[in-house]
């Protein structure tokens, strides 16, 4: 009954909260996000595991009853035929019985569940974007304040050893002093999850960061909640996301190019974390990527092969979830044949095919060939960053599984993809877009 309560809950908050604003809709689901994996990890009920799911609903079904002004009509129509193949390739699927039908289902959740986000980036305006970064930033902090609580009372108290979070008691390859410690996972369903939502928050926080007052509480905010996202990082101690962040902030601070930006308060906050870092060694496991034989074996497990054999053996695929879409444990049982890689376009192929991995391929080649932002865009450092981080998330995905199905780093990650897809449009073009007569001078958008 627990479970189910904190179902609806989760489906009547995103829906009043996304009938009052998108920006606080995707909030929402961000929110129950943040919580999906302690929420899960104590509610020992299956319906758990929807509470994530029942918060995306409410979001899609809230969204198609608001209505939408010209100017996203206009940038939805960018990005509506890619969405319409990714999400119509899988669901076609469906119909091929490779796999038990519960086990397509999950298979189907996974492949297309987050998809609608591209859209999600045409729809938020700037000013929604502005607010949609100051509400991740007090969700970071209050993050990082359960973290810290972990680091001291210990993870059990807070994440019960089960099925669900099992992988969080395998991951304790943080040494210091002689023993092995837990990575930190936050509120999420494992510290990874913790470190890549943190390091995907970063692109909004400093780019709003810039919009800010000087003397403004905003800009306070935001600056403790870059720091408090990079502290989480470390706790976590995932060394790709550790390497992400320090290449943001190299980025941000060899290459800004914005006047308004608070470089003053930026190289205090910076000092002051890699001092903490310096002298704690728990936040210390990212060094270990100075180990090249280490990387090497890791690349070598998941760009081999195999990852070829499987574009021969299964053209079409094993089927939605036959390869390696993460089942629950419930349903492992109705699982015939699955085919497993460390490497996430190779999952696409082992579940959609070769058109399914044209499709992504094609989308994401469409994405990075789009005009970047400039610089009188208001969220230049925003998008650029936003526009590294997909960059780096797409050419890391063969390293690894979960890009296309993480809760909820694969939202952020999605809605950043359409964000930088499409320009921002000038009131004049807006008008234009208005008038049935001026719609074919609609492709001159230009940016603000």
């Amino acid at each position: 009954m627990l479970a189910l309560a904190v179902c609806i809950l989760a489906f009547a908050v995103t829906f009043l909260a996304t009938r009052y604003a998108l920006w606080a809709g995707v909030t929402a689901v961000l929110g129950w996000g943040y919580l999906y994996g302690i929420i899960r990890a104590n509610i020992p009920d299956l319906l758990a595991q929807f509470v994530f799911d029942a918060a995306l609903a409410a979001l899609f079904l809230a969204t198609v009853t608001r209505r939408t002004n010209a100017v996203q009509r206009f940038k939805l129509r960018r990005l509506t035929p890619w969405v319409a193949c990714l999400v119509g390739w899988p669901t076609l699927l469906l119909l091929v019985p490779a796999q038990h039908w519960l086990i397509q289902l999950v298979g189907w959740r996974g492949n297309v569940l987050f998809v609608p986000f591209i859209l999600y980036g045409a729809l938020l305006e700037s000013a929604d974007f502005r607010l949609l970064a100051k509400s991740l930033a007090v969700m970071n902090i209050l993050v990082l304040l359960c973290a810290i609580a972990e680091t001291i009372l210990g993870v059990p108290r807070f994440y019960p050893f089960n099925a669900v979070d099992s992988i969080i008691y395998k991951s304790t390859d943080v040494y210091f002093s002689g023993e092995s410690h837990y990575r930190i996972p936050g509120t999420f369903t494992h510290a990874a999850a913790y470190a890549t939502c943190m390091v995907a928050s970063m692109p909004l926080l400093l780019g709003a960061l810039s919009l800010e007052r000087s003397q403004g509480w905003g800009r306070a905010l935001l600056f403790g909640a870059c720091a408090a996202s990079a502290v989480g990082v470390f706790l976590a101690a995932s060394r790709s996301e550790a390497a992400v962040l320090i290449l943001m902030v190299g980025v941000i601070t060899v290459a800004g190019r914005v006047s308004r930006f608070p470089w003053k308060g930026w190289i205090i906050m910076v000092a002051g974390v890699a001092a903490l870092v310096a002298t704690t060694p728990r936040m210390q496991r990212f060094f270990t990527l100075t180990d090249k034989g280490l990387i090497a074996d890791r690349v070598h497990m998941s760009v081999n092969q195999s990852f070829f054999d499987l574009m021969e053996q299964y053209p079409l695929g094993n089927g939605l979830g036959g390869g390696g879409t993460s089942v629950p444990y419930f349903l492992q049982e109705y699982l015939t044949d699955p085919v497993g890689i460390e490497n996430e376009y190779g999952r696409i192929v082992a579940e959609q095919g070769i058109p399914g991995l044209l499709f992504w391929l094609g989308f994401v080649a469409w994405v990075f060939t789009r005009r970047g932002p400039r610089s009188s865009d208001p969220w230049f450092i925003g998008k650029w960053l936003a526009r590294l981080f997909c960059a780096i998330s797409f050419a890391t995905a063969p390293l690894g599984t979960g890009m296309l199905n993480a809760v909820p780093q694969t939202a952020m990650m999605l809605l950043f993809a359409g964000w930088i897809a499409v320009p921002e449009i000038d009131e004049r073009i807006s008008a234009a877009a208005a008038a049935p007569r001026a719609r074919t001078a609609l492709p001159v958008a230009r940016p603000i």
